[in-house]
């Protein structure tokens, strides 16, 4: 069976331990590539069909609005289908404790029955949280395993992190 890599990731304005900085690249897909690259897999990215602001600051105002709401965002793309796989790494970065909305969409849109899935997420302190259970939540019948958390600001240096992980 396959080997999927399913992914949320935003550039633009970010936050990196203090400071403000542009990325062109984010880097929940950075990580991502890394998982691609090292398993062979699959990569699909997670896109909101209405994105966040660039700016920082308004993005994570849209983002905390959307999870008080319970948002389910329309994305810009599906799988057909995710039979083909039996193994996915979903990444995402944390947001307010939880994985942005759009991967809920993702998420609650296919049966993960008998699939595998690895999260990995970005945070600049936050590390999970609870986002273990909340994939186990929408995503029943999946074995989730338990994830990675990178801060955002030490991507560029993690190689080595991701393939012990793996």
């Amino acid at each position: 069976m396959a080997k999927l890599v399913a992914f949320y990731s935003r550039a633009d304005e970010n936050y990196f331990g203090g400071a403000y900085k542009y990325i062109t690249v984010g880097n929940t897909e950075k990580i991502a590539k890394v998982i691609a690259e090292k398993t062979g897999a699959k990569l699909f990215k997670i896109e909101q069909k209405v994105p966040y602001a660039a700016d920082y600051n308004t993005c994570i105002e849209q983002a905390k609005k959307d999870k008080n709401a319970g948002a389910r965002p329309e994305l810009v793309a599906m799988l057909p289908s995710i039979d083909e796989y039996d193994e996915i790494y979903l990444g995402y970065p944390n947001y307010w404790g939880t994985m942005p909305m759009a991967v809920y969409t993702f998420l609650e849109a296919y049966n993960f029955t008998g699939k595998k899935i690895h999260p990995f997420c970005t945070h600049e302190g936050s590390g999970l949280s609870a986002t273990e259970n909340d994939i186990r939540k929408a995503a029943r019948e999946a074995n989730v395993t338990n994830g990675l958390a990178i801060h955002g600001s030490s991507v560029d240096s993690a190689t080595s992190i991701i393939e012990k992980w793996l």
